[in-house]
C-alpha cells in the first residue's frame, strides 16, 4: 500500500529516526494523528462491517477475482490515455549547445533523460555564475540584517489569511517568485550564507565550495561589516550551530540570551524567545556600541511545527501555527517601526528559510518537508532600506522573475557599489534592475523537485521522475 501511495520513501524515515526520537512525545501523538484520520479510521470501520454482512449473503471471492481481472488488463482497454498515468515515454531530446538556465527550450516532449539532461544542466550553468563585490567599502556606513525564518511560505500566509498583514507593505523590494531550494533549515541557511555563487547540489553544500568568494559574509568582511549571529532558541538541535560555522563559516558567537522570558516550548521542548525581545535587544547592543558597520544573521524557529506558546499551550497544528504567524508577523512589524523612530542606518533582507507546508497534499501529511514541493520553497523575501536622511523614490519593486538566493546577493552587492547612504534618495528600480534569474529547482537528500514547463516534476532515486500530484 506504501508502494503504491504518493508518499515518500521510507528509507528516509529510519534516517531521520535520531531526531523524532528527540521530539515531544505530545508533537508525535500529534503527527500520528495527521497520517491516521479519524475519516480514514470510520471508512476502514464502515468497510469491515459491510464486507461481514455481505459475506453472508454473496460469495465475495467471485467480486474480488472479476476485480482482479479488470485492474490486470492492458490500460488502454478502457481508457486511451488513463488518468494519473505517468511521464510518457517520448523520443530524448538532445542540445547541440549549453545555453544558459534561463534559454532552454521547455516546449518539446518529457521524459526521464530530458528531465535529468535539465537539471545536470542546470547545475552545470549554476556552477559559473558568481558575484563581484565592490573592492572599497562605502563612504556611508550601515548595518545589515538577514532575517532567516523557518517555516513560512506564501502558501502558509495564505492559509493563515494573512497576505494582507501591514508588514508586506514595508518593503521597497519584494521577490514574487523567489525559491529557497530546499525545504530543511540547515541547508536554506548554508544556502544564504553562500548565496555569492549559484546554486549548489544538495550534497555540495556540506562540502567546501569552489570559491571563498561564495561566501556572502566573508564579502562583507572584507569591506568592514563585523559578524553578527542571534537566534530565539538555542541552536542545538541537529546541531545547527555547528553547521553555520563548519558549511556556512558563519564563525561570530552568539549573541547571550540571559534575561529573556520564554515564549514558547519548541518541539523537542527547549525554549524558543519572543523574536521582539532578540530583535530588540540586538538593536540596543548596535545602540550603545562603537564598532563599525555590522552583517549580522538573525534566524527565528517561532513558527516551527509542533511549538507550543507557553500561554495558549491547548492550541496545536494549523490553529497554532496561525497565531505564532500573526505574533511573528506583528512583532515584525513593530520592529521596523522601532527601526524608524532609531533613525540608525539599516538595511533589512528577510528571507526565510522554507515554508511549513501547513496545507499538505497527496505526497506529505500537513507540516511533513520532506519532498521540497514548489509551495513549500515559494517564500516572501524583501528587503527594506532605514535610515533617517534617505528615502525611497517610486513605489515598491516586484521582482516577478524567477530568483534564488544569488539575486539577494547581487542586490547588496549594488546597495555597497552604489552607496546608497551617500545620497538622499535612492531607487529601488534601478537597484533591482537585471537581477539573476535562478529557475526552481529545490533538493533535499534524495529528493528533487524541479519545475519543467511550468509543471512541477519530483524524482525520488535521482533518475526517474513524476508530475507532483498539486491536485
Amino acid at each position: 500500500m506504501h508502494f503504491d501511495s504518493f508518499l515518500p520513501p521510507l528509507d528516509r524515515l529510519w534516517s531521520q529516526i535520531g531526531q523524532l526520537l528527540q521530539f515531544n512525545l505530545s508533537y508525535l501523538i500529534e503527527l500520528m494523528g495527521r497520517f491516521i484520520s479519524p475519516q480514514a479510521l470510520l471508512g476502514l470501520f464502515v468497510l469491515i462491517f459491510a464486507y461481514y454482512f455481505l459475506n453472508q449473503v454473496f460469495r465475495i471471492s467471485v467480486f474480488v477475482i472479476l476485480t482482479l481481472v479488470y485492474i490486470s488488463l492492458p490500460q488502454g482497454v478502457f481508457n486511451s490515455q488513463p488518468e494519473g498515468s505517468v511521464i510518457a515515454q517520448q523520443p530524448i531530446i538532445t542540445q547541440t549547445t549549453a545555453p544558459s538556465a534561463s534559454s532552454v527550450d521547455e516546449s518539446g516532449p518529457v521524459n526521464d533523460a530530458v528531465l535529468n539532461q535539465a537539471r545536470d544542466l542546470f547545475f552545470r550553468n549554476e556552477a559559473q555564475r558568481k558575484v563581484s563585490f565592490p573592492t572599497a567599502a562605502p563612504s556611508a556606513k550601515f548595518d545589515l540584517l538577514f532575517l532567516s525564518i523557518c517555516s513560512v511560505a506564501w502558501d502558509d500566509i495564505e492559509i493563515a489569511g494573512l497576505e494582507n498583514h501591514p508588514l508586506f507593505k514595508e518593503f521597497d523590494v519584494m521577490f514574487d517568485n523567489f525559491s529557497a531550494a530546499t525545504s530543511y533549515s540547515g541547508p536554506a541557511v548554508i544556502r544564504l550564507l553562500r548565496a555569492s555563487c549559484g546554486q549548489e547540489t544538495h550534497q555540495e553544500l556540506f562540502s567546501a565550495p569552489s570559491s571563498k568568494q561564495c561566501f556572502l559574509f566573508d564579502n562583507l568582511a572584507k569591506l568592514g561589516f563585523q559578524e553578527n549571529l542571534l537566534l530565539n532558541h538555542d541552536g542545538k538541535f541537529d546541531d545547527f550551530l555547528g553547521l553555520l560555522k563548519e558549511d556556512g563559516d558563519l564563525q561570530a558567537p552568539l549573541m547571550s540570551q540571559a534575561g529573556l522570558e520564554q515564549y514558547q516550548s519548541a518541539f523537542d521542548g527547549s525554549p524558543i524567545y519572543r523574536d521582539k525581545d532578540v530583535l530588540t535587544r540586538w538593536l540596543g547592543n548596535r545602540e550603545k556600541s562603537q564598532d563599525g558597520p555590522t552583517v549580522a544573521l538573525y534566524n527565528t524557529i517561532s513558527l516551527h511545527d509542533g511549538n507550543r506558546i507557553i500561554k495558549a499551550s491547548g492550541k496545536v497544528g494549523l490553529v497554532s501555527y496561525k497565531l505564532r504567524l500573526k505574533n511573528l508577523l506583528d512583532d515584525l512589524y513593530g520592529f521596523f517601526q522601532t527601526l524608524k523612530a532609531s533613525k540608525r542606518n539599516v538595511v533589512v533582507m528577510l528571507v526565510p528559510e522554507h515554508g511549513a507546508g501547513m496545507r499538505g497534499d497527496k505526497m506529505q501529511i500537513a507540516g511533513m518537508r520532506e519532498i521540497p514541493s514548489s509551495t513549500i520553497v515559494h517564500t516572501p523575501v524583501g528587503m527594506k532600506i532605514f535610515g533617517e536622511n534617505i528615502s525611497r523614490t517610486g513605489d515598491t519593486v516586484h521582482i516577478n522573475a524567477a530568483s534564488s538566493y544569488l539575486a539577494v546577493s547581487t542586490l547588496v552587492s549594488r546597495i555597497l557599489e552604489q552607496d546608497i547612504y551617500s545620497k538622499t534618495t535612492f531607487d529601488p528600480k534601478t537597484l533591482t534592475q537585471g537581477l539573476p534569474k535562478t529557475k526552481m529547482v529545490a533538493q533535499n537528500s534524495g529528493t528533487t523537485v524541479m519545475k519543467y514547463n511550468n509543471k512541477p516534476y519530483v524524482s525520488l532515486d535521482g533518475s526517474t521522475w513524476s508530475e507532483y500530484p498539486t491536485k
